[in-house]
């Protein structure tokens, strides 16, 4: 497995992993007519966003990339918040590839880019109170959960979703 931090060139191939990803483990969660409408546009517009020239590489934020053979497997994203914590905002694994250990090694280098760039920080995720595997592998990673709230998503549904922080003490020793 190799790792690298995101760029520009690779709007195309995440968009289309984090769509894959939503679709696969959202099923049931969110609207199937959100989730076979155009999810793909919207993420492509996202993640050229992100990655533009004067955003991505400020060291505010980060976009790790997985690849195995050539082949983007997974991707973490971390962004600094206005309140001083780390949003850990984006963990996919290629659907055919979870639980194998990939999400595993993304955290891992996910806290050490924190520990690193932004250190004496929390980092924090939102995460769909119904996505059960996804909490189930939170908890396993040493997340506790902070709080519960409702979330109004753009597409106009609301979902509820728990935070999960790791201290900032957690983050420099997670392993």
């Amino acid at each position: 497995m190799h790792f690298r931090t995101g760029t520009l060139d690779d709007v195309e191939v995440i968009a289309t992993l984090h769509t894959e990803s939503w679709r696969s483990a959202y099923a049931g969660i969110m609207p199937g007519s959100y989730l076979d409408g155009p999810l793909l546009e919207e993420r492509s517009a996202l993640w050229a966003d992100r990655l533009a020239p004067g955003r991505a590489g400020s060291g505010e934020d980060l976009l790790l990339v997985a690849e195995e053979d050539g082949a983007v497997e997974g991707f973490v994203y971390l962004a600094r918040q206005p309140d001083g914590r780390v949003l850990l905002d984006n963990l996919h694994v290629r659907p055919a590839r979870k639980r194998s250990g990939i999400g595993r090694l993304l955290m891992g280098r996910a806290f050490a880019w924190a520990a690193e760039c932004h250190p004496g920080r929390a980092v924090y995720l939102e995460v769909l109170r119904d996505n059960a595997p996804a909490i189930a592998f939170y908890e396993r990673c040493g997340g506790s959960p902070a709080r519960e709230f409702m979330e109004l998503l753009p597409a106009g549904f609301e979902l509820a979703v728990i935070e999960y922080v790791w201290t900032p003490s957690a983050v420099a020793s997670w392993n």
